[in-house]
Parts: structure tokens; sequence; C-alpha cells
């Protein structure tokens, strides 16, 4: 199991990450181009309103292997959960990497001033994958984390971990899954782990290339995802 003592480069990495996060997040306030946050709770009288509920993630927020974008997971559970959807999401990223040019990883800060922009409820972070199991992913998810803190302060974030696809690197999916279990205690965050709990049949809801989710494995996934955001306590509107 990897050490929890982040050496101190990783710990200078990630405060030099959240600070450069929160400082752009804050210009972007000022000029007037982020909503203000309502409460997450709402009143009594306010409840039908959908939850605001934004999805940052990789190709499988992005819907890749679905019939269609809008039939990737992140929208089944939308659908299923009354939520007016935001996804912030980027096939080949993850945390802190990449795999393709132009692209940037979740911390990066015009992906969190686009999850800021969108004045959510609710926070999902899915992945990724793409991610390499070591001190870079510790160093990226604690800034990320903090930094949602910092600029969604209302809002409720749920963490949800990589898939065990057929054709994944297994050895490093479970040490990515150890990291996330690792930072997300540390920062009171939930954790929601697929692989472990084995969301997804290999033999059924998996495209040919062996690591995206078929139409099937999205609507698994989503309707998952769903049922355990209520189960964390995270309320229903009462109509769409």
């Amino acid at each position: 199991m990897p050490s929890r003592i982040r050496p101190p480069r990783s710990v200078a990495l990630a405060l030099t990450v959240v600070a450069v996060i929160v400082a752009a997040v804050l210009v972007t306030t000022l000029r007037g181009e982020v909503p203000p946050h309502g409460r997450y709770v709402a009143a009594a009288a306010d409840r039908v309103a959908p939850l605001r509920v934004t999805v940052v993630g990789d190709s499988f927020a992005a819907g890749v292997g679905a019939d269609s974008p809008t039939g990737g997971y992140a929208h089944v559970a939308a659908a299923r959960g009354c939520w007016s959807p935001t996804v912030v999401a980027s096939s080949g990223t993850g945390y802190a990497r990449v795999r393709f040019p132009g692209t940037v990883p979740f911390v990066d800060p015009t992906r969190l001033a686009a999850v800021a922009a969108s004045n959510p409820d609710v926070v999902v972070v899915q992945g990724s994958g793409n991610d390499v199991g070591d001190e870079g992913l510790r160093a990226a998810a604690t800034a990320m984390y903090a930094a949602l803190a910092a600029i969604v302060p209302r809002a409720r974030v749920v963490v949800v971990g990589p898939t065990d696809a057929p054709l994944a690197k297994h050895e490093n999916i479970g040490r990515i899954r150890g990291i996330l279990g690792d930072v997300t205690r540390a920062a009171g965050v939930p954790f929601v782990d697929p692989a472990g709990g084995r969301w997804l049949d290999w033999s059924t809801d998996y495209v040919p290339d062996g690591i995206h989710p078929n139409a099937d494995g999205h609507r698994t996934m989503g309707e998952r995802l769903q049922a355990e955001i209520v189960a964390l306590g995270i309320p229903r509107a009462a109509g769409c």
C-alpha cells in the first residue's frame, strides 16, 4: 500500500496548483462571469427545481461508447435523478495526465473555472484510468479537492473511481483506486468505487476496445451512480 505521507515536492505542487486555480477563478468571479452560489439544500418550496450536477471526467463522462453523447452515464444519471447536468469532460484526460495534444487535466484552471461557472449543487469527479498511480496523482487529487472546496464551497463533491475494464492495466487501476481512497478520506469527500463494486460486466457492458462502456454499460453506470448519490443523502428533485 502506498504511504500516505506526501513528499515535500508533492505538497508544494499541490499548494501551487490550488493557488493558481483559486486565483484564476477569483478573477472570473470579480469580472461577473460566475453566478452567485445558492444554498446546497434549498427551502422546501424550492425543492422541485432540478439539482445542478456538474460532472468532471474523461471519455467515460463524455459518453464514448454510448450510442450518442447524451446516452453517456452522466446523462443517464441526470435523467433518473431529475438533475440539470453540466458535463466538463475530455477524452484522454485525468487528474494529472493527458493523452492527447490540446487537452488539459482535471486540475487545469480552465476546467475548474467551468465548474465554478456552472454554479453546482453537486460536483462529480470521475476517473481516471488515464492517470498513473503515483505521487503526481496524489498531489493533483489533493489540489483538486482543495480547489473545489474554495471555489464551490456549498457544493457536495462526490469522487468516482475508474472501472476495471477488461483491457485496462489492472495493477495501475488498483494503485489509482488506492490513492483516490487515501486522498478522499483525508479531504472528507465520499469515494464511490465502480471497480470494487463490479458495476460493469466484462462480457456484456463494454465495446470491442475493452476499455469503454457500451450503451448498456453506460446505462448501468448511470443508474448505479444516481443510486449512490441518493444513498449519500443528496436529495432527488420532486419532479423534472
